[in-house]
């Protein structure tokens, strides 16, 4: 159930996130072990690896946010995007299916709790930076990849 509109900022980001990933973690669980090897499509990352990469970034906005509460200042990625995901990749190759789901469980817990320790001031801050960084990487985030999951 959504927050409502008139709630708080925060109330509603974590509202968002938590509605985004239910269905998001619930595919990836329900998801049979030999589908994990399969690419998502011809040519691009196993789902393993795309399950590996939302961890590393829910791992890097932690981070990110972390440090944006402590100085009052977006914190900004120390590499190129491209560079963060081929390392996403390749540390999801030779992962058990349980470490996978285990490390996406615990990174989104993680995230969760820090996004909690904001206020509403800080996800408006920097014009809206925490708030853009927070969707970019959960909510918008998995609709981006909940295809992928589909067991077909």
């Amino acid at each position: 159930m959504s927050a409502a509109p008139d709630q708080p900022l925060l109330r509603r980001t974590l509202a968002r996130m938590d509605e985004a990933w239910e269905p998001f973690h619930r595919r990836a669980k329900e998801l049979p072990i030999q589908k994990l090897e399969q690419a998502v499509e011809e040519g691009s990352w196993t789902r393993r690896q795309m399950l590996g990469h939302i961890t590393t970034w829910h791992e890097l906005t932690t981070d990110r946010l972390s440090r944006f509460r402590g100085s009052g200042e977006p914190a900004e990625l120390s590499e190129e995007t491209d560079s963060i995901n081929a390392r996403a990749a390749r540390a999801s190759d030779g992962r058990s299916t349980g470490e996978i789901v285990i490390a996406i469980e615990d990174s989104y817990r993680r995230l969760r709790r820090e996004v909690a320790r904001l206020d509403d001031a800080a996800l408006a801050a920097h014009d809206g930076w925490a708030a853009a960084v927070i969707a970019g990487n959960t909510f918008d985030h998995y609709a981006e990849h909940t295809d992928d999951l589909k067991d077909s």
